[in-house]
């Protein structure tokens, strides 16, 4: 018997990663335990005795802007409204808790539900992907440091449109990471690829010298990457393609609320679909 919306916990990861497999979609059990640790109360699901059968996660960013992902629903229980009800309890929670402004990134498929609960689209978001056995960078040297300082912070923030101090400290453990004074960038193990991102930088040049000495770095790690991004950041885009990167697939990035102020100039690749 289906249940009410209730809190996702960690126990319930395993059942969770199988309704992220089932879609092919690219997190691990370790992403899953990230958003449960950073938002707790924000993680939502219904389940099938016992079994965890549909999910939505609310990540708030303070009250300026909550990120929605990971609306995902078992096959067997689609069409049967349980989406929307996980994302009316994140929008009612949202609203409860004052914030401003929703974002989600959404498929052509899931479009049609976030319209209807008064999202609009703002953007087109792309991945990108390079396959196993593309040429790799030659490792370059530059000046890096290893820590993100407080002025890394506000430039993130000024990209972003809010801080995400503690998602970047969890990211920052969670793989590897480039800094400079300027930008930085991050990549993660992914379950089907490695995830580059997220990567924000001051100019063109610097993001290239940061992608580029990371892509170096991680010359014996093997297999495919993914980095997505903005495409109407077109130095992003010439970014992945110098990079031996081409476009996969397309999503849209959408809005419930208020516009905020960001710069997408500086956004060279976004942190997750289901984190900003």
């Amino acid at each position: 018997m289906l249940s009410a919306v209730r809190n996702l916990i960690p126990g319930d990861v395993s059942s969770a990663m199988e309704l992220s497999v089932a879609a092919n979609w690219n997190q691990t059990s370790e992403d899953w335990c990230r958003i449960i640790k950073l938002s707790p109360e924000g993680c939502r699901c219904i389940e099938d005795d016992g079994k965890v059968v549909a999910t939505a996660t609310l990540l708030p960013y303070g009250t300026r802007l909550a990120w929605i992902g990971m609306v995902l629903t078992q096959p067997d229980y689609r069409r049967q409204g349980l989406a929307r009800l996980l994302m009316e309890d994140a929008i009612a929670a949202a609203e409860h808790g004052g914030i401003h402004t929703l974002k989600l990134d959404a498929t052509d498929e899931g479009r049609p539900l976030y319209e209807d609960l008064g999202f609009v689209v703002e953007t087109r978001i792309e991945r990108w992907g390079r396959d196993s056995g593309a040429p790799t960078p030659m490792k370059i040297d530059v000046d890096l440091q290893r820590d993100l300082s407080n002025e890394l912070f506000a430039l993130d923030a000024e990209a972003f449109g809010a801080s995400r101090r503690r998602l970047l400290e969890s990211l920052s453990n969670a793989g590897r990471r480039n800094v400079t004074s300027n930008g930085y960038v991050f990549s993660r193990s992914g379950r089907e690829a490695q995830y580059l991102g997220p990567c924000v930088a001051s100019s063109e040049t610097e993001a290239k010298q940061l992608i580029a000495a990371h892509l170096g770095e991680a010359a014996n790690v093997r297999g495919r990457w993914y980095w997505d991004l903005l495409p109407a950041n077109t130095e992003a885009v010439q970014c992945a393609e110098s990079f031996g990167f081409t476009r996969r697939r397309e999503l849209w990035r959408m809005r419930r609320g208020t516009m905020m102020e960001n710069n997408d100039a500086m956004v060279y690749a976004i942190a997750g679909f289901e984190l900003g």
